[in-house]
């Protein structure tokens, strides 16, 4: 017997609004028929890229991250702006964050947390190349960093990364 796993979705308030996360108070039936809500976070999609140089170097970025207070690692990435496709994000996040430009594959998307509408769209980019300066937003302080393939699995697996399941995801398709 199949168990009855199904929310009745029964409104929604806002609780926060902002630029990039808006906060909703979602409200259901539970299958029960008690009812129940949570805070849901109502983020765009992202483009995530793994870089790699021809001779396998990660092309990582390391950027101050207010929620964990400290710098972190990170694969070059960003929101998809209205009207541009994943593919063309990544193409731009890439260059904008690093001045690497390459061959650019879509390996697949994850979602970012179970409390949030945020799906990340994965990328590998392989063969990347120095084409230009990095041409960051006035809020981004941004250091590139080639870093070894192996070192940079140890950096994920040692939990010092940020989108860490999309750089699994990315390792995985190696």
């Amino acid at each position: 017997m199949t168990k009855d796993l199904t929310f009745t979705f029964t409104g929604k308030s806002e609780v926060h609004p902002s630029q990039y996360q808006n906060i909703w108070k979602q409200h259901y039936t539970m299958p029960n028929g008690e009812p129940k809500s949570f805070e849901v976070k109502h983020l765009g999609e992202t483009a995530v890229i793994l870089p790699l140089t021809p001779d396998n170097q990660v092309v990582a970025v390391s950027q101050y991250r207010p929620g964990p207070d400290m710098v972190l690692t990170e694969l070059p990435a960003g929101f998809i702006d209205i009207g541009e496709t994943p593919l063309q994000a990544a193409q731009r996040e890439l260059l904008e964050e690093t001045g690497y430009v390459g061959n650019i594959q879509y390996i697949g998307k994850s979602f970012v947390d179970a409390y949030s509408t945020a799906i990340r769209h994965v990328f590998i980019a392989r063969d990347c190349q120095k084409v230009s300066e990095q041409n960051l937003d006035s809020s981004e302080f941004i250091e590139v960093k080639l870093i070894q393939l192996e070192t940079f699995r140890k950096i994920c697996l040692n939990g010092q990364i940020t989108h860490g399941e999309s750089a699994f995801i990315a390792l995985a398709k190696l």
